[in-house]
């Protein structure tokens, strides 16, 4: 598995998860639905820089705290449009940290 796969698939994993709590109570199918979405794409997002970020053999300590400060960033800019920061910045830590774990775990076939 290449380190964009594994960036990837952790993003969306996590991403769908923060969008589900993120979205949990909504009365509106159509907000739960943009919600998850979004943040799906920002976990995809978040999956991919973190594997251009961890190229070669990179520690896992190195790609958490770098792909950690992306998904921060991913969560201000979520943030902005609600005033959520609260909600967003602690979880889009959480998407970077997941995919920076993940890419830095692939190793390098050189």
């Amino acid at each position: 598995m290449s380190k964009v796969t594994a960036g990837v698939l952790t993003g969306i994993v996590l991403g769908t998860l923060h969008g589900v709590f993120s979205a949990w109570g909504e009365p509106k199918a159509m907000d739960v639905f943009t919600t998850i979405l979004g943040r799906a794409s920002q976990g995809i997002i978040n999956g991919v820089l973190a594997a251009y970020l961890t190229r070669g053999n990179t520690p896992l300590w190195r790609g958490a705290l770098l792909s950690g400060l992306i998904g921060l960033g991913l969560g201000a800019l979520a943030g902005l449009p609600g005033h959520s920061w609260a909600a967003t910045l602690p979880l889009g830590a959480i998407v970077g940290v997941g995919c920076g774990l993940a890419t830095a775990a692939v190793k390098s076939k050189a």
